[in-house]
């Protein structure tokens, strides 16, 4: 039944009648039967009508008041399902982990441990913390309809069973990921970036922690230190927790000889930080067949480089110009940034001297004001020797002066004296003390002014290597030094992961899967980051923008009081959501079919 308008004219004006039809089908055609006359009415008349008759047509449709509509609960949803979208359908990840009857004899687990390392890492991506806020975020969720799964059973018990489960499959997902990183652009793992840095975690003692000075927290009982290789694009497809670490210099050979076992490496470019350059580490990967590398020396090596020439740069200043730049034999790369490729020595190395503008000024103002900070810092001992209330001891005196510019590293460019003198105290005491003197190594202060701006590149390539594919151009290995920051980024990333707070996980194998997940989540969200460098979103520029914009999608549930009418509704998402949906290709997560088919609708 519906409601049906005619309309008529009469004396110039037009009136609206209305009435009951019904439709029904007689000789293979559409007819419809006036049911009751209903004369003129009124908008709200005709409205209520409308609804009334809108109740016959569907037992979906009943008839509410606004107050007799209740919100139960809500749970976060498209933010979680579309990293789900990019753990399965963009990497494939679920392949790696085992099936539930392949790692318990006993009985089939109630959580596939692919499950459990989704929720892990989706927590990590959304809301980083102890696992036991991740028992209690996971309440929060509707992971359970979008796994599939029964959420009663995830748990910490759950949580630290499949944690070792999860370290045993590091090595198959490392292989997954390389093989899936060459299989989709091969030229991306032709350079790949490799680097080490050190955290440390809460809680219990772990035989993989040393006590340690870390490079951003100071002084940590459990400092662990980790090692991370990346491709170009920024992708992570292997990473370790070191044992045995000693320094940054003595990690790279064995590391190197490993990765070649492990994926049967083809000849590639290695790119590192400087701080593990050593002759015995470069001869090692001279001597390899599957290695070229790009790094840079330290500042102190520079000088001994034939054909270096710092003298060159005495008169620079921050007023010099790009043609006195050029004028010393460099050609510019970009501008703030000149080079000279000095040429392959006698040991078929190959050096390229780089001066940047910004940077030699960064160094000369930073050296100015820490030596301006150590003089303060003197000036200030000075007065405190000089107005000393005791004695003082010229050891202890002398370790708490050395102390203050080796904090400041200014010992190379401050030097001090220090001469008896006597003071006169309360009540006529003889006070033993010094005055302290102090003055700017000016020879050190211009060698070191000769390094400002300047750093060396240092690599096995050539003009004659071979393949000649490899053969690249001073400008090409400015470019891979620099986009080191890859993998610098991605430790910065995964290190707002690692603190290990959970109170159980100290472990050897909870301790490595920690690592393991972090390194996921980091994976997912270096897939966003690309895909937003290819194809920016106006208003969107970031992954934690992304995240935040998709979690306001939520799933409600929904109930009508005084009947059996319930159910979970999506949220209607905005046009930033959809364009991020459009973006990844994953529209179907806020159809109703597929909400339907994870039990999203009436109940």
């Amino acid at each position: 039944m519906h409601l049906q308008s005619h309309t008529r004219k009469k004396k110039g004006k037009t009136y609206t009648y209305y009435s009951i039809a019904e439709s029904y089908w007689k000789d293979k055609k559409n007819k419809k039967k006036i049911l009751f006359y209903l004369g003129s009415l009124t908008p709200l008349q005709e409205q209520q009508i409308r609804d009334t008759l809108k109740v016959t047509q569907s037992t979906d449709t009943f008839i509410a008041t606004f107050d007799d509509i209740i919100f139960e609960d809500r749970w976060d949803y498209l933010d979680i399902a579309f990293l789900n979208h990019l753990w399965d359908k963009e990497w494939g990840l679920s392949e790696v982990f085992p099936l539930p009857d392949k790692t318990s004899n006993k009985r089939k687990k109630d959580i596939p441990t692919a499950n459990v390392a989704k929720i892990l890492t989706f927590c990590r991506c959304l809301n980083p913390g102890s696992y036991f806020s991740a028992v209690e975020w996971f309440g929060t969720t509707s992971c359970n309809h979008i796994l599939g799964i029964n959420g009663t059973h995830f748990n910490e018990s759950r949580i630290y069973r499949e944690l070792t489960v999860i370290e045993q499959q590091k090595k198959k997902i490392e292989q997954w990921l390389y093989q899936t990183l060459k299989k989709r652009n091969e030229e991306s793992m032709r350079v790949i970036f490799y680097d080490l840095s050190d955290s440390y975690f809460e809680g219990r003692k772990c035989t993989l922690s040393k006590p340690g000075k870390t490079k951003a927290n100071g002084f940590k009982e459990n400092r662990i230190v980790l090692s991370l290789l990346v491709n170009s694009e920024g992708y992570p497809f292997s990473w370790e927790i070191l044992d045995d670490y000693t320094s940054d210099v003595k990690t790279l050979t064995g590391n190197a000889d490993q990765w070649k076992q492990k994926f049967n490496l083809p000849k590639v470019i290695m790119v590192f930080d400087r701080g593990m350059v050593s002759d015995d580490n470069l001869k090692h990967l001279e001597n390899s067949k599957s290695y070229f590398y790009i790094t840079a020396l330290n500042k102190n090596q520079i000088a001994d480089v034939d054909g270096a020439n710092l003298k060159r740069f005495e008169t620079f200043t921050e007023e010099t110009t790009e043609d006195e730049i050029i004028s010393k034999g460099l050609v510019k790369y970009d501008d703030s940034t000149y080079y000279e490729d000095i040429g392959v020595d006698n040991s078929n190395r190959r050096h390229v001297l780089v001066f940047n503008m910004d940077l030699f000024k960064s160094q000369r103002k930073i050296r100015e004001k820490l030596i301006e900070k150590a003089i303060n810092r003197l000036e200030n001992e000075r007065g405190a020797l000089l107005n000393a209330k005791r004695s003082r001891e010229r050891k202890p005196t002398e370790k708490r002066i050395d102390k203050i510019l080796e904090k400041l590293k200014m010992q190379g460019y401050l030097d001090y004296r220090l001469e008896r003198v006597d003071i006169t105290g309360k009540n006529d005491t003889k006070i033993r003390s010094f005055n302290l003197s102090y003055w700017r190594k000016t020879q050190e202060i211009e060698k070191a002014h000769l390094k400002d701006g300047v750093w060396m590149i240092v690599t096995n390539i050539s003009a004659t290597v071979e393949p000649e594919e490899f053969r690249l151009g001073p400008e090409e290995f400015i470019k891979s030094y620099r986009d080191k920051n890859r993998v610098e980024e991605a430790f910065k990333e995964v290190k707002s992961f690692l603190k290990f707070k959970p109170t159980f996980v100290y472990s050897k194998e909870h301790v490595r899967a920690h690592y393991t997940i972090c390194i996921l989540s980091y994976l997912l969200d270096i897939t966003v980051t690309n895909k937003l460098r290819e194809q920016p979103i106006e208003g969107i520029g970031s992954v934690r923008k992304v995240h935040k914009t998709l979690k306001r999608s939520e799933i409600g549930k929904i109930s009508v009081n005084g009947t059996k009418h319930s159910g979970k509704k999506l949220i209607p998402t905005t046009e930033e959501q959809k364009s991020i949906l459009e973006l990844f290709n994953c529209d179907y997560l806020v159809e109703g079919s597929y909400l339907r088919s994870i039990g999203i609708g009436r109940v």
